[in-house]
């Protein structure tokens, strides 16, 4: 059976040569023909035996590379890295993390005379070519990119006053775009793979900027196949709740009715499983607690799981009112969970969670949450640390770490955004655009932690896209009452910001805003389709 791939595929030239030894004419490859190889190719880069090429693309990419040769020597092995860091793709495999999980970034092939070639599939952004072999000469008339992406057409804008907020948004799309593959991949070096509780920042970010893309249920129905109940999603118990969430606020924002009333058993199935892991008494039993990486068996991880299991509770709640069904298991769930509270002790993430599932936070909560600036964040729970942020501290506090933190990824030289940032990790480091210097760190190689550690750290990681939706939430002030947009409320807050203004995708059309500070007063346009009632 024939089976299309409606993704695109583009060929991207190198835009840089980071480095070349033994190497003739490399510049050649930087405005390198793309059509087709002659006989008789007159401008040609030769690396010679021993020699290597490291060529940087100017951004990340998920695809491969394409190579064509002209004439070939000796044995004409050849060694192809790929990485999202310089560092990264000259390493050693069990250097320091480097590794061929998932997809082959490092691999030795023989080259042949007169070939158009393509090879691995992955995130990068630089490639190193290295000739290997007894008196090997290979002369390459192009080593291009291979761009595989989404066909999706972005309907979501945003833009304000402030270049660095811009830069973020930006970026923050273009990582949850690499990210719409087959399926909505965590990532696109690692893992590739479908993991719900990794996906309620990206289906937030993709309904934002596409609105309904097909790709949100695609994935959401293949992980529901591999997982028929009583199995969790993912074998994980959590990344069920995260499902039950993903689906109301999908629905919401895109107001897919066919496809919820799909879920309807499944949904109703799941809620019952959750509720008999929660007892009388607000104990619970999971079999285990997980909410992230950085929480995962620290003291606060238990209260992040009961709060991920009442904001669960809640979103189950308006999709049995949605659905016609009976509501007092959802609310059974919640109000049990509500008869114990354990306070907080350090973790920001569990602080936003708890806030976000309705719960009043203690005066050491709401210090945990708002002190420290962009200390103690996490790029997958960024979008809740900042919502709850914003409501405790003011947008303009929300903003200032979100310009710290996500502007420390684009200061180390970050084209998308990564699976783990520290912005401590930013003092002495050198940027992944070049090696570090003799006394420097290298900010992929030297950082990370949990299953991410050096160069299995991923630079681009979906649940990073998170900004998009805090962005829309917040900044514009977008909220959707009723589903597929029909009824919004829209309460832009500018913090400090001068103008803002966007695009919003609802199932009837696209919302306009565009707010101006003139003096003490902002003015607020939108321009809405007839059938969106706008809630001010």
């Amino acid at each position: 059976m024939l089976k299309r791939d409606d993704r695109l595929r583009d060929y991207v030239l190198p835009v840089r040569i980071v480095a070349s030894e033994k190497t003739n004419n490399a510049k050649t490859l930087l405005n390198a023909d793309l059509t087709q190889i002659g006989l008789r190719e007159m401008d040609v880069a030769t690396v010679h035996s021993g020699g290597d090429v490291i060529l940087g693309f100017g951004r990340e990419l998920q695809g491969g590379v394409r190579i064509l040769t002209s004439g070939t020597a000796g044995e004409a092995l050849v060694r192809i890295r790929l990485g999202e860091s310089v560092s990264e793709c000259c390493a050693e495999l069990g250097e320091k993390g480097a590794c061929n999980d998932h997809s082959l970034r490092d691999l030795t092939i023989p080259m042949c005379q007169l070939s158009d070639m393509q090879f691995c599939m992955s995130g990068f952004r630089f490639a190193r070519i290295d000739v290997l072999g007894v008196g090997s000469i290979c002369g390459f008339k192009a080593i291009c990119a291979v761009y595989v992406h989404t066909s999706s057409v972005r309907r979501g804008s945003f833009r304000c006053s402030d270049e660095l907020v811009n830069r973020i948004f930006d970026t923050a799309a273009y990582t949850v775009e690499l990210c719409m593959q087959t399926y909505i991949w965590d990532g696109i070096k690692r893992d590739r793979l479908v993991w719900v509780g990794d996906l309620h920042p990206e289906t937030r970010a993709i309904a934002a900027l596409y609105g309904n893309d097909d790709i949100i249920p695609r994935s959401l129905d293949f992980e529901k196949a591999q997982s028929p109940l009583p199995a969790w999603m993912n074998d994980f118990p959590q990344y069920s709740m995260w499902w039950i969430i993903i689906l109301n606020d999908y629905f919401m924002s895109c107001g897919n009715r066919a496809y919820l009333e799909a879920q309807k058993d499944y949904f109703e199935g799941l809620l019952k499983q959750l509720d008999k892991c929660v007892f009388e008494n607000g104990d619970f039993d999971f079999g285990f607690n997980f909410v992230d990486w950085p929480t995962h068996e620290q003291p606060d991880e238990p209260e992040g799981v009961r709060s991920l299991c009442k904001l669960c509770a809640l979103k189950a709640e308006n999709l049995c009112h949605v659905l016609g069904l009976d509501d007092s298991v959802a609310k059974g769930i919640y109000n049990k969970l509500s008869r114990k509270s354990d306070e907080i002790i350090d973790k920001k993430q569990i602080a936003a969670l708890k806030y976000l599932s309705h719960t009043a936070l203690t005066a050491h909560e709401k210090a945990v949450l708002c002190e420290g600036g962009a200390h103690g964040f996490s790029t997958f729970m960024s979008s809740y640390i900042l919502s709850a942020l914003t409501d405790n501290a003011g947008l303009c506090e929300a903003l200032s770490a979100m310009r710290t933190y996500y502007g420390g990824m684009l200061e180390m030289g970050a084209t998308s955004f990564w699976e783990d940032f520290d912005i401590d990790w930013m003092e002495n480091t050198a940027p992944l655009t070049r090696l570090p210097e003799e006394g420097e760190r290298d900010i992929h190689g030297d950082f990370g932690k949990y299953c991410y550690v050096g160069f299995r750290h991923s630079f681009c990681h979906g649940w990073s896209a998170g900004v998009v939706p805090f962005i829309f939430d917040k900044v514009l002030g977008v909220e959707s009452l009723a589903e597929g947009g029909e009824k919004l409320r829209v309460r832009p807050d500018l913090g400090d910001l001068t103008f803002i203004e966007g695009v919003v995708p609802t199932a009837y059309g696209d919302v306009k805003i565009r707010c101006d500070k003139k003096g003490a007063n902002v003015e607020v346009k939108i321009d809405a389709p007839p059938q969106v009632e706008i809630i001010r």
